[in-house]
């Protein structure tokens, strides 16, 4: 949803024109992808409110599982959110008769979320994740050092932690009373400017923050040279330990593979070149991952 926000305006040009050029020559194709697409921003426009089913709280696994958890709606919750977006926001009617809840709109309905998966997320997928887990390493790196406190004040700008209120810039005056209930940040790479939580106060309290992105996130990067290196055993070993997400430091990655944190550095280096792993610096630590491009080399091996 938020990047079909990005879609409605011209801000960020620099993080997403290239993206935003791509996504329109991708699917402004005057056929079934286009109507895909204008069905899509019509149920989600750049306003000041979107209805909350179209992005579930619910876990997913991946995106696919997600469509489906937006399927699973109640339709009688359909039927309200899309009443409060006719009454709040003058846009276009969405040209699907979902209000009614048939079988068919909400078919239709999941054929549009994936026909723009398809067109507008899946080529650049690999390079979403690898920002969104950068950022979780930091809080992660944040939470363990300093714990919840350092985890919220780690969040500033973007939020500012004046306990116990955590502040944020919003389109409006809003509070939120947690209750107990606890927060889930969600970290976005097409989250853009300001945060954004549901609509609906009763919905379990969701908070999306964006990430930071390298201006050049959406141009495919350079094919990877000189593979061949990469297939000497400790480098594959390497790859294979860093490729379960969790970050690894230097000098544990040297234990476990019984070389020296001088051949770690030496053979890291050649991976990160081509692309298979990325490195973020915690004070004197260095945390190393597998790239999306390296944990595809490993499903295939």
């Amino acid at each position: 949803m938020n990047s079909l926000h990005l879609l409605q305006h011209r801000q960020g040009a620099v993080a997403f024109g290239a993206w935003r050029g791509e996504v329109r020559r991708t699917l402004a194709d005057g056929g079934a992808d286009e109507r895909a697409l204008r069905t899509l921003l019509a149920l989600a426009p750049n306003a000041s409110y979107c209805p909350d089913f179209l992005t579930p709280a619910d876990p997913a696994a991946d995106p696919e599982e997600g469509i489906e958890n937006v399927l699973a709606t109640p339709r009688p919750r359909i039927r309200r959110e899309l009443d409060i977006m006719a009454a709040r926001v003058r846009a276009p009617t969405p040209p699907l008769p979902l209000a009614e809840g048939g079988a068919g709109a909400l078919k239709a309905l999941g054929d549009a979320l994936r026909t723009y998966r398809r067109g507008a997320l899946s080529p650049y997928w690999n390079r979403v994740r690898d920002h969104v887990q950068a950022d979780l390493h930091g809080r992660l790196g944040a939470l363990r050092s300093a714990g919840t406190e350092g985890l919220l004040s780690s969040l500033a700008p973007i939020l500012r932690w004046r306990p116990p209120v955590l502040e944020a810039d919003y389109p409006f005056d809003r509070e939120v009373h947690l209750g107990g209930r606890g927060l889930l940040l969600v970290p976005s790479l097409f989250c853009w400017a300001r945060p954004v939580m549901p609509a609906d106060p009763a919905l379990p309290p969701v908070l999306v923050y964006p990430v930071d992105r390298a201006p050049d996130w959406a141009h495919p990067p350079e094919r990877p040279t000189g593979l061949e290196p990469l297939l000497g055993p400790t480098r594959a070993r390497l790859l294979e330990l860093v490729g379960d997400g969790g970050g690894r430091t230097t000098t544990g990655l040297a234990g476990v593979a019984a070389v020296s944190p001088a051949t770690v550095s030496k053979h890291l280096n050649v991976l990160r070149d081509a692309g298979l792993v990325r490195t973020r610096h915690e004070g004197r630590r260095a945390l190393h991952w597998a790239t999306g491009l390296g944990r595809d080399l490993l499903e295939r091996s």
